[in-house]
């Protein structure tokens, strides 16, 4: 009976566990690596970015996700960065763990033409916190049920990436999720696989003068099982160490971002959004971004005096 119960449990859950997209986040003016592989090393090097984004702030249990990563240039081989990421998103009693490396190699076209080249390999875990759930005075249930979650075992995930660049102009597109057959649980006779996801990505870089520069970029997200998602968002920067973006997200999600160049290798970002056909309050969005290039932070040797 437990085992049973179990089970139910969890393919009555997976039907939203599937349809599930990778963790979203509006960070993508700061970490440009988070939109594809193939941004590694060639954009922001050297750069450890972390962030925090709480999602729905108005529901218990709401979406948190948590990121870290990191990238650069090889430096004994030409056109080639790497890079690397680890993302924990918890939503409810859903928890997914993403880690990743990547390597990216830039192609020089022509004078002005650049084809960027991305691929991400890693690991994928979920859990369902049934103790989460089953935790609750107001149920009955088996007690041999508060003190069992379920576990997936580690899959094998993918992302692949194509950047072309000309000027200030880039478009995109990433195929991310890829994995090879079906993945399985450790405590129960159950099967599932991540969802396979695709983005496509345009952003412009418009200079105005020597202290402004405005910055559009349109994304589009879609994949298996997932309704298509349209993002458009558009960033201004003053003098390289100020900066302010808007963005919209169908369906009818409005926000803003506000960030800051700090001396010595600091980067700091706030980004909010809501949903407009709700009360306010109710799934607001909210998500914190802080980069450091940690070799700025380096202490060089003093020079001894002669």
């Amino acid at each position: 009976m437990k085992k049973t119960l179990i089970i139910v449990t969890i393919f009555l859950t997976g039907i939203t566990l599937r349809a599930q997209q990778s963790p979203i986040s509006e960070n993508y003016f700061m970490d440009k690596y988070s939109l594809a592989p193939s941004y590694a090393g060639n954009y922001n090097p050297k750069y450890l970015i972390t962030g925090y984004r709480s999602d729905w702030t108005g529901i218990d249990g709401g979406p948190k996700t948590f990121k870290l990563s990191y990238s650069d240039l090889f430096p004994f081989m030409k056109n080639a960065g790497y890079g690397g990421k680890i993302i924990y998103d918890k939503a409810g009693i859903f928890n997914q763990l993403y880690i990743l490396g990547s390597y990216s190699y830039n192609l020089k076209v022509s004078a002005d033409h650049h084809i960027m080249f991305g691929l991400s390999a890693g690991l994928y875990k979920n859990r369902l916190d049934l103790l989460d759930y089953y935790n609750d005075p107001k149920y009955t249930l088996d007690p041999s049920l508060i003190s069992q979650d379920i576990n997936s075992k580690l899959k094998f995930l993918s992302d692949v990436s194509a950047v072309w660049s000309w000027q200030r102009i880039e478009a995109g597109i990433m195929f991310s999720n890829i994995t090879f057959g079906d993945a399985s649980y450790k405590e129960v006779k159950l099967k599932y696989n991540p969802l396979s996801n695709f983005q496509v990505h345009a952003t412009y870089q418009y200079n105005i003068n020597d202290d402004w520069e405005v910055i559009p970029l349109v994304l589009f997200r879609g994949g298996k099982d997932i309704e298509g998602q349209l993002e458009v968002a558009s960033q201004v920067v003053w003098q390289k160490k100020l900066n302010g973006s808007l963005v919209f997200r169908d369906p009818g999600i409005l926000g803003f971002g506000l960030g800051a160049n700090i001396g010595k290798g600091l980067k700091i970002g706030y980004n909010f959004n809501y949903a407009t056909n709700v009360a306010m309050g109710v799934l607001n969005n909210h998500e914190i971004s802080i980069g450091i290039n940690l070799f700025e932070y380096i202490s060089k040797k003093s020079i001894p005096k002669e």
